[in-house]
Protein backbone atom coordinates (compact mmCIF):
# COMPACT_ATOMS: atom_id res chain seq x y z
CA UNK A 1 0.00 0.00 0.00
CA UNK A 2 2.93 2.32 0.64
CA UNK A 3 4.10 1.74 -2.95
CA UNK A 4 0.70 2.84 -4.24
CA UNK A 5 0.83 6.00 -2.19
CA UNK A 6 4.34 6.77 -3.46
CA UNK A 7 3.23 6.22 -7.07
CA UNK A 8 0.28 8.55 -6.53
CA UNK A 9 2.53 11.16 -4.92
CA UNK A 10 4.87 10.96 -7.91
CA UNK A 11 1.85 11.44 -10.19
CA UNK A 12 0.77 14.57 -8.36
CA UNK A 13 4.28 15.97 -8.72
CA UNK A 14 4.34 15.09 -12.43
CA UNK A 15 0.98 16.76 -13.04
CA UNK A 16 2.21 19.92 -11.34
CA UNK A 17 5.41 19.93 -13.40
CA UNK A 18 3.81 19.32 -16.80
CA UNK A 19 2.38 22.32 -18.56
CA UNK A 20 0.11 20.91 -21.24
CA UNK A 21 -3.46 19.65 -20.91
CA UNK A 22 -2.93 16.53 -23.00
CA UNK A 23 0.28 15.57 -21.19
CA UNK A 24 -1.40 16.07 -17.83
CA UNK A 25 -4.40 13.92 -18.68
CA UNK A 26 -2.16 11.05 -19.85
CA UNK A 27 -0.10 11.15 -16.66
CA UNK A 28 -3.20 11.46 -14.50
CA UNK A 29 -4.92 8.43 -15.99
CA UNK A 30 -1.84 6.19 -15.96
CA UNK A 31 -0.66 7.09 -12.48
CA UNK A 32 -4.15 6.92 -11.03
CA UNK A 33 -4.64 3.41 -12.43
CA UNK A 34 -1.25 2.15 -11.27
CA UNK A 35 -1.48 3.76 -7.83
CA UNK A 36 -5.01 2.51 -7.25
CA UNK A 37 -4.04 -0.97 -8.43
CA UNK A 38 -1.17 -1.25 -5.96
CA UNK A 39 -3.26 0.13 -3.06
CA UNK A 40 -6.07 -2.35 -3.76
CA UNK A 41 -3.57 -5.20 -4.19
CA UNK A 42 -1.99 -4.34 -0.84
CA UNK A 43 -5.39 -4.13 0.85
CA UNK A 44 -6.47 -7.48 -0.58
CA UNK A 45 -3.22 -9.09 0.60
CA UNK A 46 -3.79 -7.67 4.09
CA UNK A 47 -7.36 -9.01 4.26
CA UNK A 48 -6.39 -12.43 2.96
CA UNK A 49 -8.73 -14.59 0.90
CA UNK A 50 -12.14 -13.41 2.03
CA UNK A 51 -15.31 -11.86 0.61
CA UNK A 52 -13.75 -8.45 1.26
CA UNK A 53 -10.78 -9.21 -1.01
CA UNK A 54 -13.16 -10.41 -3.72
CA UNK A 55 -15.06 -7.12 -3.48
CA UNK A 56 -11.79 -5.21 -3.66
CA UNK A 57 -10.77 -7.08 -6.81
CA UNK A 58 -14.16 -6.36 -8.41
CA UNK A 59 -13.74 -2.67 -7.59
CA UNK A 60 -10.25 -2.82 -9.11
CA UNK A 61 -11.59 -4.41 -12.30
CA UNK A 62 -14.31 -1.78 -12.62
CA UNK A 63 -11.84 1.04 -12.01
CA UNK A 64 -9.34 -0.26 -14.58
CA UNK A 65 -12.09 -0.47 -17.20
CA UNK A 66 -13.43 3.01 -16.55
CA UNK A 67 -10.30 5.13 -16.00
CA UNK A 68 -9.06 4.79 -19.57
CA UNK A 69 -12.53 5.29 -21.03
CA UNK A 70 -13.02 8.41 -18.91
CA UNK A 71 -9.68 9.89 -19.90
CA UNK A 72 -10.40 9.15 -23.55
CA UNK A 73 -13.80 10.84 -23.32
CA UNK A 74 -12.31 13.95 -21.71
CA UNK A 75 -9.53 14.25 -24.30
CA UNK A 76 -11.89 13.59 -27.20
CA UNK A 77 -14.36 16.22 -26.03
CA UNK A 78 -11.52 18.73 -25.60
CA UNK A 79 -10.27 17.97 -29.10
CA UNK A 80 -13.74 18.21 -30.66
CA UNK A 81 -14.48 21.48 -28.86
CA UNK A 82 -11.37 23.01 -30.43
CA UNK A 83 -8.78 22.85 -27.65
CA UNK A 84 -5.46 22.85 -29.53
CA UNK A 85 -1.82 23.47 -28.85
CA UNK A 86 -0.43 26.87 -29.68
CA UNK A 87 1.36 27.16 -32.98
CA UNK A 88 4.82 28.64 -33.05
CA UNK A 89 6.07 30.38 -36.15
CA UNK A 90 9.62 31.38 -36.78
CA UNK A 91 10.40 34.69 -38.46
CA UNK A 92 9.67 34.30 -42.16
CA UNK A 93 7.34 31.31 -41.78
CA UNK A 94 3.90 31.70 -43.33
CA UNK A 95 1.19 32.36 -40.75
CA UNK A 96 -2.04 30.41 -41.32
CA UNK A 97 -4.96 32.57 -42.31
CA UNK A 98 -7.72 32.96 -39.69
CA UNK A 99 -10.26 31.07 -41.81
CA UNK A 100 -8.02 28.05 -42.43
CA UNK A 101 -7.97 25.33 -39.76
CA UNK A 102 -4.59 24.64 -38.22
CA UNK A 103 -3.25 21.25 -39.29
CA UNK A 104 -0.89 18.98 -37.42
CA UNK A 105 1.90 19.99 -39.81
CA UNK A 106 1.43 23.59 -38.64
CA UNK A 107 1.64 22.77 -34.94
CA UNK A 108 4.61 22.69 -32.63
CA UNK A 109 4.04 21.85 -29.00
CA UNK A 110 5.24 24.58 -26.68
CA UNK A 111 3.30 23.52 -23.60
CA UNK A 112 1.00 26.54 -23.81
CA UNK A 113 -2.55 25.91 -24.93
CA UNK A 114 -5.40 28.05 -26.08
CA UNK A 115 -8.84 27.65 -27.53
CA UNK A 116 -9.26 28.31 -31.25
Amino acid sequence: MILGLLITLFGVYAVLRLDGFYARIVVTSKVEALGFMTVIAGASILTGFSPVSLKLLLILLFELLTVSAGAHAIVRSAWISGYRTRTVTAPGDPVPSPGRPVTIADQTTTGDHFRD
